[in-house]
């Protein structure tokens, strides 16, 4: 720690033993519960206090001038963020934060903004009702002691292969000047911890990683790598558990916790097959694509490499044209209909979707509303043309928005051309939240896909587009063309937000709506502000949500099965209440 750190400390009465005491008691705060407010830090500490007697005398003004002092730039272990900075940006609960957070700094290097450091914050309250681990004394979290498991999941890993080269030797993608081993653990670690506890959560991670990677597991299995991995992690602290060990929560033994067998990881050991091309495709441009895919994929060191800042796409064709291809490729009118309103509702419902989830979709719906008999190539033909035919959506081949994609014909992605934004093509944000959003794990299914082909929420959208246009006019008769673009402009990008789920955006553009009231000669008071709220909720109300891959909001929270994890969390939670029963109402 700085002198200049010490100085100030010893001058609120702060003695260096004093000093030494909270720096250990922050770390083991932080590696116990990840994040935790200062305010319920300091009443366990008062209550660990009670029963050990050999911590020091502190008050709470120097407790939180401790964490001011020492967590205005991330150390080596935690840092601090203000409750003034968070109620104004990034809180939405309505509950006003009244002490800073001491926040883990692998949570300061894995969230990408303070808003969702925030909204971990909350869920971990969600998950814990705060009902924190209160052990014997908390600096014995203060370092982790490798255990044995630990020493075994680190020995099988640095046996792993990536890209070609032993995992020890590929650098770190998130962690500066670290090893792709360590990123490996502390990313399931992650996972792990805030899920909250739930192992199957790290397994999770580990496949994506090892696709991300490419892992070659020579003579291992994967069942055998993620068993070592769940004992490893088995002993951690959940941060989703009030600091509290899943395993032990939830009795089960540790040599019970094994990898289930479902699944197949034949596709690391020996995936040659998935890059062979018929003779005839040597000179196509494909080939040219896959090869640079693969060059990309071999070459990119970033977390989000596989993000595009902006997207490529073919140039659209004139109707004309396609009138011709679509013939000479054998559809005829009726299937020909019947396939642009199926695709034109998909992503009317789910914004983002892969062919290979719509072609399920369609193949659960299809007997029940007597659609066409269409064939998985037909799909992927349709698929194919339309992306030269001028619609509002996009149907993208992998390469086009993940430089390390690889373009496999039934992984396609039709996207909303509303997400892409103001920018377009140049703006992909809106994309990558819904396309990785995991709220929910199953598509919400319709009766009649057909029924969402038009436009969804007209009513709803014309009525904020005229309130707004209304604002921008001091006569009821006469509005400008630039209030009319203004109004215009509001709304795209309320609904761009809307849909994309982009929490971190105003949903009203603060510059353009300033603009609006100056040209309409109207200020900003209580009833413009709730004529807006007002008629953002009936747009909002019943609507089928992008993130949620199609299902209502209410649909949603009151079907936890959709969830995935949710039931883990919902199982967890149960526990921590049991737990809190008793603990208020001893036998």
């Amino acid at each position: 720690m700085q002198k200049s750190a010490i100085t100030k400390l010893k001058k609120i009465g702060l003695s260096e033993e004093s000093i030494d005491f909270i720096l250990q008691f922050y770390t083991g705060a932080v590696n116990a519960y990840g994040i935790i407010s200062l305010e319920d830090l300091y009443g366990l500490y008062k209550d660990i206090k009670m029963q050990n007697h050999v911590y020091p005398e502190i008050t709470f003004e120097q407790f939180l001038t401790f964490g001011e002092v020492t967590g205005s730039k991330l150390l080596e272990h935690y840092a601090i963020f203000s409750p003034e900075i968070i109620n104004k940006y990034c809180n939405d609960s309505g509950i006003p934060l009244t002490s800073p957070l001491l926040v883990h700094e692998n949570v300061a290097w894995k969230e990408d903004s303070i808003h969702e450091i925030w909204y971990l914050y909350m869920n971990l309250c969600e998950y814990s009702s705060k009902f924190y681990l209160t052990p014997n004394d908390l600096r014995d979290f203060a370092e982790h002691k490798e255990t044995a498991d630990d020493r075994a999941f680190q020995k099988i890993l640095a046996e792993l292969k990536a890209f070609g080269k032993p995992l020890d030797q590929v650098e770190s993608q998130i962690y500066p000047n670290d090893t792709g081993i360590n990123e490996i653990t502390k990313l399931v670690t992650y996972a792990y911890q805030t899920s909250p506890g739930n192992l199957e959560a790290a397994s999770e991670e580990f496949e994506n990683l090892s696709l991300f990677y490419r892992l070659d597991y020579s003579e291992h299995t994967f069942q055998e790598i993620c068993t070592l991995m769940k004992w490893a992690l088995y002993d951690l602290p959940c941060w989703g558990l009030g600091g509290y060990n899943y395993g032990e929560m939830m009795g089960i033994p540790k040599e019970d916790i094994t990898e289930n067998d479902f699944f197949d990881d034949s596709l690391y050991k020996d995936d040659d097959d998935l890059f062979d091309l018929d003779e005839d495709d040597v000179l196509t441009d494909h080939i040219q694509q896959l090869g640079q895919a693969l060059l990309d994929l071999a070459s990119d060191t970033h977390p989000h490499a596989a993000m595009r800042k902006k997207a490529s796409y073919p140039k659209r064709l004139l109707d004309k044209t396609m009138k011709k291809r679509y013939a000479d490729a054998g559809f005829d009118t009726d299937k020909l209909d019947f396939l642009h309103k199926f695709f034109q509702a998909a992503v009317n419902l789910y914004g983002v979707i892969e062919l290979v989830d719509l072609a399920q979709i369609y193949e659960d719906i299809k007997d029940k509303n007597h659609y066409p008999d269409i064939s998985d190539d037909e799909f992927i033909d349709f698929a194919e043309l339309v992306r030269r035919e001028k619609v509002p959506y996009y149907v993208f081949e992998q390469h086009e928005l993940f430089k390390n994609g690889i373009d496999l014909e039934f992984e396609r992605i039709l996207v909303d051309e509303d997400l892409l934004g103001p920018d377009g093509l140049k703006s992909l944000e809106g994309v990558y939240n819904v396309y990785f959003s995991e709220y929910a794990n199953v598509y919400w299914e319709p009766e009649d896909m057909l029924a969402y082909t038009g436009h969804q929420q007209e009513k709803e959208e014309l009525d904020m587009l005229a309130y707004f246009t209304q604002l921008g006019s001091r006569d009821a008769k006469i509005v400008s063309l630039e209030s009319k673009d203004l109004a215009r402009k509001i709304v795209d990008h309320f609904l761009w937000t809307s849909k994309s789920g982009l929490q971190e955006a105003d949903p009203i553009p603060k510059e353009e709506f300033r603009q609006l009231l100056a040209n309409g000669g109207k200020t900003l008071n209580k009833e413009i502000e709730d004529n807006i709220l007002e008629l953002i909720r009936n747009y909002d109300k019943n609507r089928h949500v992008y993130v949620l891959k199609g299902w209502t909001t209410d649909e949603w929270n009151s079907n936890l099965d959709i969830h995935g994890e949710q039931v883990q969390r919902a199982k967890a939670m149960q526990a921590i209440l049991d737990m809190i029963k008793k603990s208020k109402d001893p036998e």
